[in-house]
């Protein structure tokens, strides 16, 4: 599954094609690419969602790669799951 997220960074938006790379009923693994270089974020939402836990919080954290500021994390976070939860 291949997406695109916007994001205001700065005030200025930029976009990034978003991979699902893995999904095995546990764990998904979403690959982000910039310009240069590219993310692997990794959740445990389907694990949730399989349990009926639909409320409680979804863990997320950088498998491969970095991101300099916890908020640009969080705005990706945040960008992918609108466009998984539509």
């Amino acid at each position: 599954m291949r997406f695109r997220i916007r994001l205001e960074i700065e005030r200025r938006y930029r976009y990034y094609d978003v991979e699902k790379i893995s999904d095995d009923g546990r764990l998904e693994c979403y690959r982000i690419f910039g310009k240069n270089k590219s993310i692997v974020l990794q959740s445990n939402r389907p694990l949730l969602r399989n349990k009926g836990l639909k409320y409680k919080l979804v863990e997320w954290k950088v498998i491969d790669g970095s991101i300099p500021f916890s908020k640009i994390a969080e705005l990706f976070i945040d960008a992918i799951m609108k466009e998984v939860d539509k």
